[in-house]
């Protein structure tokens, strides 16, 4: 089984793919760096499966992704949640008094920034692209006076100590993960929840219109996130989240709602993970 993931090997990606599919013994990694590449690789069955990071608790959606999603012919079949852990890596001989850089990924920054500012002020904080370059970069040329922020996975298999462990502020930080496959038409029955993508006519109460039979079929509205439209000021369109107990009214819901809306995109439809993955 082979499993298209927007990173590299050893990241947190890796883990949720293999949270989703415990049972399997031979999965074949494919590490793309590129959105669009990535998602053709399923489309095209290059992969059975894609798993890529959606959003954050703490700090953000990406966008660029769903942007994405609703112009392949690819479908979200599951979500998976991970607990956010970070911890401090460096190679076997550095010390803590000889740390002078620490360094990872924007978001990773941003969610670790209050630890730095209150423990390590003299800490000088780089911001990486490219993690997997980062590790092998440290380790090739014997840096010691420098920190990733990293997964205990990467740590492992890079041969590098943990120097401080679990320095999330925010011990309640998840981020949300689709596993996606190429898009079939059939029907599921087994479903309660839904993403969708919809594009509203610039229409005075548009969305309130919307929103009123979401509610009137019984859906429940779990998210709901504005996007500009390019080359259209101040014209946006949703992305929306909706669980249910009945899937025919969910079907029924829809048929309501397409007359009403310029565009209406199903993401995918899939079970609700009631399980936090993760968590303790």
């Amino acid at each position: 089984m082979k499993v298209a993931i927007k990173s590299v090997k050893w990241t947190f990606h890796e883990i949720a793919a293999k949270q989703y599919f415990p049972n399997e013994q031979r999965m074949d990694i494919l590490e793309e760096k590129d959105i669009e590449t990535l998602l053709d690789d399923v489309a095209e069955w290059k992969a059975d499966y894609w798993v890529i990071e959606i959003e954050n608790t703490v700090t953000w959606t990406i966008i660029d992704h769903l942007n994405h999603l609703k112009n392949k012919d690819v479908s979200i079949i599951w979500e998976t949640y991970l607990k956010v852990e970070k911890n401090l890596c460096a190679l076997p001989w550095a010390t803590l008094e000889g740390i002078k850089y620490a360094c990872w990924e924007h978001t990773a920054i941003e969610q670790t920034r209050k630890f730095f500012e209150k423990n390590y002020p003299n800490i000088t904080i780089v911001e990486v692209w490219d993690l997997s370059m980062a590790w092998r970069q440290i380790k090739e040329k014997n840096i010691t006076n420098t920190w990733l922020i990293g997964w205990k996975l990467a740590a492992k298999q890079y041969w590098f100590n943990i120097l401080i462990d679990r320095i999330d502020e925010d011990k309640k930080n998840f981020t949300r993960f689709f596993v996606i496959q190429k898009r079939t038409e059939e029907e599921n029955n087994k479903i309660n929840k839904a993403s969708l993508h919809i594009l509203l006519p610039n229409q005075v109460g548009s969305l309130m219109k919307i929103l009123w039979i979401i509610a009137a079929y019984e859906m429940n509205l779990t998210k709901i996130e504005s996007v500009p439209i390019p080359w259209e000021q101040f014209h946006y369109s949703f992305y929306i989240d909706i669980t249910f107990k009945i899937p025919q009214l969910y079907y029924d819901m829809l048929k309501a709602v397409r007359p009403l809306v310029k565009e209406l995109d199903v993401l995918g439809e899939y079970q609700v993970n009631d399980k936090i993955l993760g968590e303790n």
